[in-house]
């Protein structure tokens, strides 16, 4: 079982890891009245990364998304259905849900050589909803340096950025919470049954 949860976590670790463009989702979600809720995210942009026109990253399944605040500077927003996706990266979206793309439009930056971590700045978004939950994200920039200099990068995050989205109701907590309650008793049952034969 320990090998299986490092496994997990190594995996996880690997699909963010060298990301082109990294968005994080800072603090959680302020109340701006009428229902709606600013979420910022900051996006980083890799060491080894440059941005070029038409750099972008997307966040999927944005759960009750309204509008776009302020952005990071020379990206402008955009949604659809299905967003913008690196050719080689297939990320988990759903088809009728909002996914929120940032799209860069300003001139070449950072392709000097590598340099360390450049911070894109924050990225506000308005949504109706207050929870929170994991979801995915990709993201397309330029290589800056060594042999593959000036070719694009794609990169996908799995579960690895946090999106507005649905609470789930407290009828489904009661469901989930019985349902663990009887996988747990099916378990002990086979593990009495097993100490019964053996003996």
């Amino acid at each position: 079982m320990k090998r299986v949860l490092v496994s997990i976590a190594a995996l996880l670790a690997a699909t963010t890891a060298h990301a082109s463009i990294t968005p994080t989702l800072v603090g959680g979600p302020v109340d701006v009245g009428n229902g709606t809720y600013r979420y910022t995210y900051n996006a980083l942009l890799a060491s080894d990364q440059a941005l070029e026109t038409g750099s972008y990253f997307t966040l999927y399944d944005v759960g009750g998304f309204v509008g776009f605040g302020n952005l990071g500077t020379g990206f402008s927003g955009t949604t659809q259905l299905l967003g913008l996706t690196p050719g080689n990266t297939i990320p988990n979206d759903s088809a009728s849900m909002l996914n929120v793309s940032f799209i860069y439009s300003g001139p070449t930056f950072n392709f000097d050589g590598p340099t360390s971590e450049r911070d894109l700045g924050n990225f506000e978004i308005f949504s109706t909803q207050l929870g929170t939950r994991f979801d995915d994200f990709t993201s397309e920039a330029m290589r800056n340096a060594g042999p593959t200099r000036g070719s694009l990068v794609a990169t996908i995050g799995t579960n690895a950025v946090t999106v507005p989205g649905a609470v789930p109701e407290p009828a489904m907590w009661g469901m989930m919470i019985v349902g663990f309650g009887m996988v747990g008793l099916q378990m002990r049952g086979r593990k009495a049954r097993g100490a019964a034969v053996s003996a």
